[in-house]
């Protein structure tokens, strides 16, 4: 499909919001924007990507992969490198819960998850047996990585252990609702008993790791959480890890039977695959593409 570039104006009446809130998404690295001549111009599909909504593609069957790392951005390259064969795979920028609710609800797609269960201390298989019920499903493992609170350089607070986001001198910044991180961040309130008006700043949201962090470096918050990956990239901040998560990827059994669904797998279990895995120097690869459920 032929891309489409917004004003900033186009942009915050799609969405309802103020025109300046879009120059701030902007500047915050949450919108990617180009700069011609003297006018900023907005890619469509970020804006779809932004609420979750996949552009369609009439000219061709798809594959949705609901997931936010970008390493499912080269499966989805690796899968559409064969011009001949009519699917395709795109991308949707939707978090693990989400990801897994669009499943039940639709065909065609497939939900990648880092979903913690306090109770089993266990990732994901919780999760997708409750959300996709009377679904025959294949849980395929991916990836481990680590996710921790990300700092002011030096870590000037002292910051720690999750208790520590009680304190009155600390602000947090928040993930939205469905994301891993979220549900890490209340499954460990229930676990320890914490209420959510005990923490300043619970209820400031941003959509991704990388706004998370950059919220830190900014000042704008003391500590956030999120991935170990998106710290190395950002000066000003440090990464204290808190917990080594699992990130699988959900199929229905059904769909396995299909051509463009056993394509897939194919290309999650490949050595070019794994080799791209390979290449995010804070990712456990060990078991990828292992069948779990």
């Amino acid at each position: 499909m032929e891309e489409r570039f917004l004003s900033p104006q186009d942009v915050a009446d799609l969405l309802q919001i103020k025109k300046s809130t879009v120059y701030e998404m902007i500047k915050r690295g949450e919108l990617r924007a180009a700069k011609l001549g003297k006018q900023l111009r907005i890619p469509r599909s970020e804006i779809y990507d932004l609420m979750g909504t996949p552009l369609t593609d009439d000219s061709a069957e798809k594959i949705i992969i609901c997931g936010q790392d970008q390493l499912l951005d080269a499966l989805c390259a690796l899968f559409n490198e064969d011009s001949s064969f009519r699917t395709k795979a795109f991308r949707s920028q939707m978090g693990s819960y989400r990801g897994l609710y669009e499943m039940y609800q639709n065909d065609n797609c497939v939900a990648t998850s880092h979903l913690w269960d306090s109770e089993t201390d266990t990732y994901n298989l919780p999760y997708v047996t409750r959300m996709l019920p009377g679904e025959k499903l294949a849980v395929f493992h991916l990836f481990k990585r680590w996710q921790g609170f990300y700092v002011e350089k030096g870590n000037p607070k002292d910051i720690h252990v999750f208790e520590d986001l009680t304190r009155k001198n600390i602000r947090m910044v928040n993930r939205d609702r469905g994301s891993g991180i979220r549900v890490y961040v209340d499954e460990m309130c229930k676990k320890l008993g914490i209420d959510h008006s005990q923490i300043y700043g619970y209820n400031d949201v941003v959509s991704s790791h990388f706004s998370a962090a950059t919220a830190v470096m900014r000042k704008a918050a003391d500590v956030a959480i999120g991935d170990e990956k998106t710290s190395l990239v950002m000066e000003g901040i440090d990464f204290i890890p808190l917990k080594q998560e699992d990130y699988d990827i959900v199929f229905r059994e059904d769909d396995l039977k299909r051509q463009e669904f056993q394509r897939l797998l194919y290309i999650i279990q490949s050595e070019e695959f794994k080799k791209e895995a390979a290449t995010v120097s804070t990712y456990d690869i060990t078991g990828l593409g292992e069948r779990l459920m």
